[in-house]
């Protein structure tokens, strides 16, 4: 694992989190994934590291 990828996990991790937290104040449950702090954290640190990895999908 690079630098590169770690640093895409923890963008995508802080940025689930701070998304999972602005969700969940809302009254309105819009999407279990994203409404969930716990859950939209790993789910947006998976996406930061394939979003970083350079392997051909």
């Amino acid at each position: 694992m690079t630098t590169i990828q770690i640093i895409g996990i923890l963008v995508g991790a802080i940025t689930g989190y701070l998304i999972g937290k602005f969700f969940s104040k809302n009254t309105m449950a819009v999407c279990p994934i994203l409404c969930n702090p716990k859950i939209s954290t790993i789910y947006f640190a998976l996406l930061g590291y394939l979003l970083t990895s350079n392997k051909n999908l």
